[in-house]
Parts: structure tokens; sequence; C-alpha cells
């Protein structure tokens, strides 16, 4: 996703006056330039302003900073959304973990903002946060993390996250809408997800977490989005959601979760399954083909006229 200098001001907290000095004076920053003349900012932009506020806190100059960005970015980073070397994602997975369970806010957002500098926004998603906060469920689950800390840990995240939200229902790309059913109330792993769909072009309408299927299906109706995802950590819990949604589910209705393969048959829906990462692909490449196919037969139309 390309953003204009003031988003990524706002984004990584760095005054325009400041970005713009860093990309004059060391080469720090790769515009991207509109017929208009207007910059646009890229992830890998975004990443390297979140690695040089880091290396500033830990105490080189702004010189030495830039440098070490730039080597680092010259010297073979992963491609955008492509596998980070092992080590790396292990060493950040350990640390965002120990962070979630320490209940200290400065860690977390230090942790949190190591992973952005370090990673493409899909690489981070994929590879450490997602496996991140399966973890800490089953901690929850198992009684070795407590409600306190599990609540702490995905609401720093989620708010993070959220940062990254700002215009995401703007553009000209296919609209998706994004809810949880009734009584699910952990939405974080579905902003993940429109995020993922975000970089991919998509327009999001979130209504997140606890949103009753009246809401979602008025909502649809007004929006008419090409996609329709209601996301829960456990379907067998929502068996109400379920039989209701059977009547409305179409083929642009689909159930994400890793228990939702049963319920979007029992619906008449799709599942997008995996991580969200792996999910916005998937429901990328539907709507390009779908779209394909629908161009095809209108093509075949016309000229049969």
């Amino acid at each position: 996703m390309l953003i204009r200098i003031g988003a990524l001001s706002e984004t990584t907290g760095v005054s325009e006056d400041v970005l713009r000095s860093w990309e004059r004076r060391y080469g720090l920053l790769a515009p991207q330039r509109t017929a208009g003349g207007f910059r646009l900012y890229s992830d890998d932009d975004v990443r390297r302003v979140r690695t040089m506020v880091s290396l500033l806190s830990s105490g080189l100059s702004a010189g030495e900073a830039a440098r070490h960005v730039l080597e680092t970015s010259a010297g073979g980073a992963a491609a955008p959304g492509g596998p980070a070397p092992a080590p790396v994602v292990d060493d950040l997975r350990a640390r965002l973990h120990d962070a979630f369970r320490g209940l200290d806010d400065d860690a977390l957002e230090a942790a949190i903002d190591a992973v952005r500098g370090a990673l493409d926004l899909d690489a981070a998603i994929r590879d450490v946060f997602i496996p991140a906060l399966r973890e800490l469920g089953e901690g929850w689950a198992t009684g070795t993390v407590s409600v306190a800390q599990e609540h702490f840990a995905v609401n720093v995240l989620r708010a993070r996250m959220m940062g990254l939200a700002r215009g995401w229902d703007q553009g000209f790309g296919p609209r998706a809408l994004l809810a949880c059913p009734p009584e699910e109330h952990h939405d974080a792993s579905l902003v993940l997800f429109g995020l993922a769909l975000r970089r991919r072009g998509w327009r999001i309408t979130f209504l997140g977490a606890n949103t009753p299927l009246e809401d979602v299906l008025s909502t649809r109706e007004r929006f008419t989005p090409e996609l329709t995802v209601l996301y829960a950590s456990d379907w067998a819990q929502h068996a109400d959601t379920l039989s209701h949604l059977k009547q409305h589910a179409g083929p642009s209705t689909a159930l994400g979760g890793s228990t939702a393969g049963p319920a979007a048959e029992s619906t008449g829906g799709r599942w997008l399954a995996g991580d969200p990462v792996t999910a916005a692909d998937q429901a990328t490449r539907e709507f390009t083909a779908a779209k394909r196919s629908s161009n095809e037969r209108a093509a075949l139309n016309g000229a049969g006229h």
C-alpha cells in the first residue's frame, strides 16, 4: 500500500520535516512519484523509518543509524511477504512472547516496533503475530497465561494494528465487509486479515467483534461488498448464527477461523483457510478469477449480438 508523506508521518511518529531531511540527506526513503509529482511511500519506507527511530533511541547518531538501515536493506532483506530468516523470526517471536506476558507496555511496544522494523507486514502477521496470538490463547486455555495477561497483550497489539488501518475503506478496489458474530469478542485476527486484504488492494468495511447478524446483513445490503467475512475462533459456539446464516450465505460470503470448515459447508458459504495472509491471498485469487470469468461471459454475450 502506498501512502503520502502525511500518512507516513502519522504512522511512524516522525515529523514530515524530519522525514524529508532523512530522504534528502541520507537517501533513507525511496518514494514513487505520481504523474502529478506527488511522492508515495511504501511499506519498505515505513520499515526503514521505524528501524531508524529504534536505532536513534539506542544511542546511534543519525548518520550511523541511516548507514545501518541502508546497509541492511541492501544486504538481502527478505522480499515483501516472503519468508524471513528463521533465526530472525525466532528471536522476534521470543521477544514478543516475553513482552506479552510481562504486562509492560513499553516492552511490548518496543517488541512490536522490532517486528515491524525487521519484517514486511505480511511476514510479521504470518510468522510472528499470529503464532504469538495462538500461543497466547493456548497458554490461557491451559492456565499458564492469566486473563489479565491475555487482555493486556491482545489490546496493545490490536491498537497498534488498527493504527495501520487508517483510511483502509478508501480507494477503488473491491470491498470486503468484516465482522465477528454475536458473543465473539476476539477480533485481533480479523484486524490482521483486513490489513492483509488492504495490501492486496481491497477496501475494508470493519464492524469488528460481537456484531449482530442483522447488522451484518443490513450493512451488506447498503454497501454490496464483493466479500463478506464472518470470523470466529470457535464456530461450535455459534450454532444460532450459523442456523440463521444458512438463509443468507452465498458465493460472496465466507467464514474465517481454524474451525470454520464444517461451519462454512453447513451454511453454503466458503471457508477462508489458513493464516490471515494465506486467507487474503485466497480471497483475492477467487475474486480475480470470478471477475475474469464474468468479463469473458460479458464479451461472449456482446459478440453474440
